[in-house]
C-alpha cells in the first residue's frame, strides 16, 4: 500500500475518534451541569474539558476577538479549533475522499451525512446540545461499525485501526490528567460529595460509568476511577487496553515494512507495553499521576513521529 494512503486511512481513524470523544465530554458536560442547576451554571466543567481536547488556548484567544463565543459551539461547530467536532469531520471527510475507493459505499455515505448535518448549523442552542452530541456519537460509532463489516480488512484497515487507538489513548490520558490534582499526598481529605461528582464525569466521559461498577463494588474514588482508566485489561478505552490493541495493529499492518523503518515507533510501543505491564496503580501515585500521564503523551508523540518520519513520509532510498 502507498505511505500517503496508509496515512489517509491513519488519520482517517483518528479524526473520526476525535470527533465522538469531543461530542462525549460536550455531551457529559451538558448533563452534569443540568445536574448541577443549569447549561450556565459556574461550578461548570467547560475549562478541563478544553483542556483535556488541547483547545484551552484557542479558546481564550477565540473569547478576545468574540467575548459572546460560547464554549459547547467551540467544541462542536467552531472552525477557530482545529480539534471541533465540526473542525475532524472535516477533516475526516476530505480524508474519505481520497480515499474513497478503499472504503465502503456505506462507510462514506455515512461520514458525508454527518458533514451535511454539521455544516447547517450555525449555532449550538442549550435546548439541542442533548440531541446534537448524541447524533454526532451515533453517527461516529455507526462509521466505525460500518467500516468494520463492510470495508477489506486488510493493511489499510490496520492503518485505520491504529489512528483510531492512538487518538483514543491520548483523549482518555488527557480525561484523566484532567483531575491530577485531586490525587495529593493527603487522600483522607479527599472523597465528598463533590469530588464524587466530578469523578463520575471523568468516568462518563470516557464512557467508563458503567464498566467502574461492574469492576468495583466499594465508593467511587480517585485511585480507583485512576487504575480503571489506566490499567484495566478489559475495558475498551483504557491506556492498557489502547496501547495493546495499538501495538498489535501495527504489527499486521507492518508486516511488509522494511524492519529498520518500523523500528522507531515499534520499540516506543514495545517499552510502552512493558512499562504499563510493570506499573500499578500505588507506583504511579507513589511517582505521580500527572508526570506519569504528561510521560504517556509524550510517548505517544514518538509513535506519531516514528510513524511520519520513517514510515508514512519515508523517502524512496530508505525505502529501497
Amino acid at each position: 500500500m502507498l505511505s500517503r494512503v496508509a496515512e489517509n486511512l491513519y488519520w482517517l481513524g483518528r479524526y473520526l475518534e476525535r470527533a465522538e470523544n469531543a461530542a462525549r465530554m460536550a455531551h457529559v458536560e451538558y448533563l452534569a451541569a443540568v445536574e448541577r442547576g443549569g447549561p450556565n451554571d459556574s461550578g461548570s466543567f467547560w475549562e478541563p474539558l478544553l483542556r483535556a481536547s488541547g483547545a484551552a488556548n484557542a479558546f481564550r484567544i477565540a473569547v478576545e476577538q468574540d467575548p459572546a463565543l460560547s464554549p459547547a459551539y467551540f467544541l462542536i461547530l467552531s472552525d477557530a479549533n482545529p480539534n471541533s467536532v465540526r473542525s475532524s469531520v472535516i477533516e475526516a471527510r476530505g480524508l474519505a475522499r481520497a480515499a474513497r475507493e478503499l472504503i465502503s459505499r456505506e462507510v462514506w455515505e455515512e461520514i458525508n451525512e454527518l458533514y451535511l448535518d454539521l455544516q447547517g448549523r450555525a449555532e449550538v442552542r442549550d435546548d439541542e446540545l442533548y440531541d446534537l452530541c448524541r447524533g454526532v456519537k451515533r453517527a461516529v460509532e455507526t462509521i466505525i461499525g460500518l467500516y468494520d463489516h463492510t470495508v477489506l480488512h486488510d493493511e489499510g484497515a490496520e492503518w485505520f485501526r491504529c489512528g483510531l487507538y492512538i487518538e483514543r489513548a491520548d483523549m482518555t490520558s488527557r480525561i484523566l490528567d484532567t483531575k491530577y490534582h485531586v490525587l495529593l499526598p493527603a487522600l483522607t481529605e479527599v472523597g465528598g460529595a463533590l469530588d464524587r461528582f466530578q469523578w463520575m464525569a471523568i468516568l462518563r466521559s470516557a464512557s467508563a460509568w458503567e464498566a467502574f461498577r461492574k469492576v468495583y463494588h466499594e465508593d467511587i474514588s480517585g485511585p480507583r476511577v485512576a487504575e480503571m482508566l489506566i490499567f484495566q485489561q478489559g475495558f475498551p478505552r483504557s491506556l492498557a487496553f489502547c496501547v495493546r490493541a495499538l501495538t498489535e495493529h501495527f504489527e499486521r499492518a507492518t508486516v511488509l515494512t522494511p524492519p529498520l523503518d518500523r523500528l522507531p515507533a515499534e520499540r516506543t510501543l514495545a517499552l510502552l507495553q512493558l512499562d504499563l505491564t510493570a506499573l500499578d496503580i500505588t507506583r504511579v501515585l507513589a511517582l505521580g499521576l500527572h508526570e506519569f500521564l504528561d510521560d504517556f503523551q509524550s510517548r505517544l508523540i514518538e509513535v506519531q513521529t516514528g510513524l511520519t518520519d520513517h514510515i508514512f513520509r519515508a523517502v524512496p532510498e530508505s525505502v529501497a
